[in-house]
């Protein structure tokens, strides 16, 4: 299990209202939950596992990766309706598959993972080779009572990192079709999401680094809720203390375009600190503040941090720790802004190496500001997962967990339980 890697200030754009991805949602990028079933040896197997089949795939330039999961979903509340709640099963089937070039194999593996949902930006630069690839996952959701939910989604990502001595470049971008239920709205929607970066990082010294980074997310809603666009442009100063501490400061500027409401500003002032005790412990702090300019209305300031802990205490545990605040634009109306504060664990165990277990837990403090009305909102969301899954080949996996989560929210439509538990089946060549 990779650790976690780059700076985990949580600046997502992404609606934080939803709970973190599960093998169960349409278009899965690989076999994980919010921790993956299976090790990067164990989909990967290193030379002496299979040397005659790494060996002719090395001798090739480009490389392929063939993967697919079948899953099988039982949800309490597929619409997170207060008063109507409505069960069903609910089958997913998504073949998937990768070509590329370099060795993108830990990359791959680690899409959608965990330790990198809190931080889509990345801008500290993957120690890897040169790479790149395009990853492509088709999938069918199926439900057996309500047909008229039936979806056909894709999931495509294109990721390539170059480096020279002292310069790296990366490129990542991603379109989603997703149809899922979202908090912020209160319903199950149809949307289309597309994430782009353009990272940098150049050694300035053997101590000194500056990164100059670009981010975007456009997101459209077929139906119900507020089409926007996000474009943040960042920029990083880290000086390196000592062999395992690095320091940062930043700066962000972002843009916020609404298709119904008032478009957005805002700047940030950020600190840094990253710390890499041993292979065993990792350590990432950022915090500072907004200043967020909602255009003809108002001016808010707010402060903002992310922190993110990886711990491995023994052999085959691994312990992951992440607390976060941060504002997202809301995709409902009247028009507004949530302030979102939340903490999220998780523990995974590996035992006699083909068997795992993982229980991860998060809650989240919900904050609205309305801009145009007198409205409140406030949410408490919690969630406890557990799961178990067992490594049945080298190329085969399967995976059973449950999840309950709850909204306890001052607007009663927005107020929901719901209980799922899946089943499911990876393969991966």
């Amino acid at each position: 299990m990779a650790l976690l890697t780059g700076a985990l200030f949580a600046q997502e754009p992404e609606p934080i209202l939803d709970r973190p991805a599960r093998l169960s949602d349409p278009a899965p990028m690989l076999p994980m939950t919010p921790a993956p079933v299976l090790d990067t040896m164990t989909l990967f197997p290193d030379a002496g596992d299979n040397a005659s089949l790494e060996a002719a795939v090395d001798r090739h330039p480009w490389k392929f990766v063939l993967h697919g999961s079948a899953t099988a979903t039982y949800d309490s509340n597929i619409f997170i309706s207060h008063d109507n709640e409505q069960e069903d099963y609910i089958f997913t089937i998504a073949p998937g598959m990768a070509i590329g070039r370099g060795d993108f194999k830990n990359e791959l593996a680690n899409l959608g993972s965990y330790e990198d949902r809190f931080n889509p930006d990345r801008s500290e630069m993957v120690e890897t080779t040169n790479y790149i690839f395009l990853h492509y996952v088709p999938s069918v959701t199926l439900f057996a009572n309500h047909s008229s939910e039936d979806t056909f989604d894709h999931d495509v990502t294109l990721d390539g990192q170059y480096e020279w001595k002292r310069l790296t470049l990366g490129l990542k971008a991603r379109y989603q079709t997703l149809s899922l239920p979202d908090v912020d709205l209160g319903e199950r929607v149809e949307r289309h999401l597309f994430t782009g970066a353009l990272t940098s990082k150049y050694d300035y010294s053997a101590k000194t680094s500056i990164e100059l980074n670009f981010f975007n997310y456009l997101r459209n809603y077929l139906g119900n809720g507020t089409d926007s666009a996000e474009f943040r442009w960042q920029a990083w100063m880290n000086y390196q203390v000592r062999p395992k501490i690095t320091l940062g400061v930043g700066f962000t500027y972002g843009m916020v375009n609404l298709s119904g409401g008032p478009n957005q500003n805002y700047e940030q002032l950020l600190a840094r600190v990253r710390y890499r005790a041993t292979e065993k412990i990792q350590f990432d702090l950022t915090a500072g503040g907004e200043i967020r300019d909602i255009h003809g209305i108002t001016t808010r300031s707010n402060g903002i941090f992310g922190l993110g802990v990886s711990y491995a205490p023994f052999n085959g545990t691994t312990v992951f720790l992440q607390g976060y605040r941060r504002t997202v634009t809301s995709a409902g109306t009247p028009p507004a802004n949530y302030n979102v504060t939340g903490i999220e664990a998780q523990v995974r165990q590996r035992f006699l190496r083909r068997y795992y277990f993982v229980i991860a837990a998060g809650y989240q403090n919900v904050e609205y500001d309305y801009f145009t009305t007198s409205n409140q909102r406030r949410d408490e969301i919690w969630y406890i997962h557990p799961s178990v899954g067992i490594d049945v080949t080298p190329w085969l996996s399967c995976e059973l967990g449950a999840e309950f989560r709850q909204d306890s929210s001052t607007q009663l439509k927005s107020d929901f339980a719901e209980t799922t538990a899946y089943f499911q089946f990876n393969v991966f060549f």
